[in-house]
């Protein structure tokens, strides 16, 4: 097969504008070659050079030392670039990054549009990409108005529209919910097999890296793993020591071999599994007993979060009003841990929102540790909000700093915490979180 990606002793730092700190290495000597067709999977931790590798394959970034090669074409000379991201198209981790049109069909042309590609030829271009990702039938809807898993269709599509011979997916199904990432993992695998399609999906999922040729993992900046998924999920601790995991499937029959049963070769999936395990009993005799361990009965405890009959509709009394909660009853004990699950729509993010005020419920009540949210106002939202942190999907939300040290300490400021303390908390902060508070606190956040 033809080769379509080669990266040749590849380095890229990250240069501070400022002289005085020391560029940051975020790939260290990689090479590694691609060749047409292959579903390839990157894996690595966060902070491992995953996403700098994939910036540096459309020419968004540009080596410190060594060569990018893509379709022959040598990604540091500027006046190849159009031929570049013809051949090689990016889909980013949030599908929000890559919407910019106001109709669904006029973001799937805006790629050919910018190519110089004629309007007719264009319009067959659409078609066509909506079609393959399944979205014929939402072409004049607004982007924005999509599921997560929607949104992420509409992105691959615009890309498909450029008819590009590799796509690259920084963690595109992160973020989406397991339904939505089952579509997109099909589109591509259909893409793939059917289109000869080069795919290259970054991802934290390992169920996802079952179904690639090649696995390539990487940890600090270096490929320290490639081989096919058996070959790499084989090789569980030395995932681990990258602070990775693997398939339950496999993690699970990985630990019945620990115990010195006889397992044979670990599965990568779910149906190899079912298969060993049913050989397993077939040998072993089905007569041992099973304990099964049952979660201590907890004492009574108080509430922290009461809410009845809550209910929120987005933009009540015009075309668009949505009712996204509807008669919602719920009580939270204190130092409870609650999971929270449901589809993308399904109104989670809308029901968190209410408990520190970012919303107020249409109808029903609310109590957050005896402060009843309906009527709080002025002083009462800052307290509450005291007792209720709020953690958003995307971080970029959330930072607006200049420095990490400021970020962390902007909320205790307008807490009122005295200034003598608010250092202490935010290196205690930090280091809570796995972050080294002297190398960090004085970077800005948006270089992390």
């Amino acid at each position: 097969m033809k080769e379509i990606i080669k990266l040749s002793d590849v380095t890229y730092e990250y240069r501070s504008q400022s002289e005085e700190r020391p560029p940051v290495r975020a790939l260290d000597h990689i090479s590694e070659e691609i060749t047409e067709g292959q579903f390839i999977v990157v894996l690595g931790r966060n902070g491992s050079g995953k996403s700098t590798m994939a910036r540096l394959l459309n020419a968004l970034l540009v080596p410190t030392e060594g060569t990018v090669i893509v379709d022959g074409f040598d990604t540091s000379r500027e006046e190849v670039l159009w031929d570049i991201r013809k051949t090689l198209g990016m889909v980013f981790q949030n599908p929000d990054n890559q919407l910019v049109a106001t109709t669904v069909e006029e973001d799937i042309a805006f790629g050919p549009e910018n190519l110089g590609v004629p309007s007719e030829e264009i319009r067959k271009r659409v078609d066509s990409a909506a079609a393959t990702v399944g979205m014929a039938d939402f072409l004049k809807h607004s982007p924005h108005m999509l599921s997560g898993g929607q949104k992420q269709r509409v992105a691959i599509a615009g890309i498909l529209a450029m008819e590009p011979k590799c796509i690259v997916l920084d963690e595109a199904t992160s973020m989406l919910d397991p339904k939505g990432r089952r579509e997109v993992l099909n589109l591509l695998l259909t893409l793939n097999r059917e289109k000869g399609m080069t795919i290259i999906l970054i991802t934290h999922h390992m169920d996802e890296a079952i179904h690639a040729h090649r696995v390539l993992v990487m940890q600090a900046g270096r490929l320290i793993l490639h081989g096919t998924p058996r070959e790499i999920f084989s090789r569980v601790e030395t995932l681990k020591e990258a602070g990775l995991d693997v398939p339950h499937v496999t993690a699970l029959l990985y630990r019945l071999k620990q115990k010195g049963i006889g397992v044979g070769e670990l599965p990568v999936s779910t149906e190899e599994g079912i298969r060993s395990l049913e050989s397993l009993i077939s040998r072993e005799g089905s007569g041992n007993k099973v304990n099964l361990l049952r979660p201590a009965g907890r004492e009574h405890s108080e509430s922290i979060v009461k809410i009845k009959n809550l209910t929120h509709t987005y933009m009540p009394g015009t075309p668009y009003a949505t009712q996204a909660l509807d008669q919602v009853n719920l009580t939270i004990e204190k130092k409870e841990i609650v999971g929270l699950i449901g589809p993308t729509g399904s109104g989670k993010s809308t029901l968190i929102q209410h408990l520190n005020g970012l919303l107020k419920p249409t109808s029903g009540r609310i109590q957050i540790d005896g402060l009843i949210l309906n009527e709080a106002k002025g002083e009462q939202m800052r307290k509450l909000r005291q007792k209720v942190g709020l953690v958003f999907q995307f971080p970029e939300e959330q930072l607006f700093e200049e420095t990490v040290f400021d970020d962390v300490a902007f909320g205790p400021r307008n807490m009122g915490i005295p200034e003598e303390k608010i250092t202490s908390r935010v290196r205690w902060a930090l280091e809570a979180v796995g972050l080294n508070y002297e190398e960090i606190y004085r970077r800005s956040p948006f270089n992390l």
